[in-house]
């Protein structure tokens, strides 16, 4: 009797590249929504502060009140907040409005805004109105490895421009407060 190799000991060319083919459509459907991210990212933080301002917006539109921003400089943290009618800050809690830090090696390194100016250090805030109208604001971003990104919301229309290194905007128009120079800050809402 002669021994033969059975004719299924491996496998064809055609069943290898069938098999290469379902991987390689697997990988191309689900590779875009895992997120590749970095901690320290800052096309991510920058992405997430253009939702919470687009966020708050809508909140201002919707509720028909007035909604901050906060910024804390000093510490790295943002945090949203809702001027009641009796003038009052009340701390807001929601999906995507939550306070947070930033990142490990991003930085809030200057806010511009339209009530005072440049701020380096410190605490300052972004207004929306419930027209829909915003605060001009820019803000710049540091990263860890030096580089930068820029959000500037544009005032009337609130539209929000990302750019990536330290974008140096036209003149900021001079300062329209309160006559008597009091805004509410986020410690008289958390004080009561």
């Amino acid at each position: 009797m002669v021994d033969r190799p059975s004719p299924s000991s491996g496998f064809t060319l055609l069943e290898i590249m069938v098999v290469l083919f379902l991987v390689t459509l697997v990988a191309l459907i689900i590779g875009p929504k895992l997120s590749f991210h970095k901690p320290g990212d800052l096309a991510k933080t920058t992405r997430e502060i253009v939702g919470e301002v687009r966020a708050l917006q809508w909140r201002a539109i919707s509720t028909q009140r007035m909604v901050r921003l906060d910024y804390d400089l000093d510490r790295g943290r943002i945090s949203a907040s809702e001027v009641a009618p009796s003038g009052n800050l009340i701390l807001l809690d929601g999906p995507g409005l939550k306070a947070h830090g930033f990142p490990k090696g991003i930085t809030l390194s200057e806010v511009r805004v339209l009530h005072e100016g440049k701020v380096h250090d410190g605490k300052t805030f972004t207004q929306f109105f419930p027209s829909g109208a915003v605060e001009s604001t820019t803000i710049f971003l540091s990263g860890p490895r030096g580089n930068h990104m820029t959000i500037v919301i544009r005032p009337l229309t609130g539209r929000i421009h990302v750019y990536s290194g330290e974008y140096r905007a036209e003149k900021m128009p001079p300062f329209y407060g309160p006559p008597s120079g009091e805004i509410p800050s986020l410690e008289d809402a958390l004080d009561q």
